[in-house]
């Protein structure tokens, strides 16, 4: 091995970025945790024939994956984008792809449930003022723009 072929500075930031993380684990299991309780059961008011996807319990603290039976996620998350709420549909390995995502169809949701999930992802900079807005302007979009955001299969 050569000196100079390492990489120091990604050395050092994994440090710093570990080091972080362990200081802020408990406010992650904590507080980010409740914040996304408290979204999942704003949701549970406005659609109640929402469906947790996943474990309810074994999971974790700063991920929400939905199914709102009915609902394209797809359209959910452009007209909530333009409000400034940023959130995801399908799951995190569907990214980018038109099609189901495997994962959530593995997980035993039919093709489309898959297309009407949604996916929430928390942080410590969130707030609750955060997860308020969130779940108001989400019930004003289904509310108001149901034609909007129906599922439509895919062909």
């Amino acid at each position: 091995m050569r000196g100079g072929t390492e990489n120091t500075l990604g050395i050092v930031g994994t440090g710093r970025a570990a080091g972080l993380a362990a200081h802020r684990l408990d406010e992650m299991q904590d507080r980010v945790r409740r914040m996304r309780d408290r979204l999942y059961e704003g949701i549970m008011r406005i659609a109640p024939g929402a469906m947790l996807n996943g474990h309810p319990e074994k999971r974790l603290p700063n991920t929400l994956n939905v199914t709102l039976p009915g609902i394209r996620g797809e359209s959910l998350v452009l007209a909530l984008d333009a409000q400034g709420i940023f959130f995801s549909s399908g799951s995190a390995c569907k990214s980018g792809s038109p099609e189901s995502s495997h994962v959530l169809l593995a997980m035993g949701l039919s093709e489309e449930e898959a297309h009407c999930a949604l996916r929430f992802s928390l942080g410590i900079e969130n707030t609750d003022e955060h997860i308020e807005k969130t779940l108001r302007m989400l019930g004003e979009v289904i509310n108001t723009s149901v034609n909007n955001v129906r599922f439509v299969s895919c062909r």
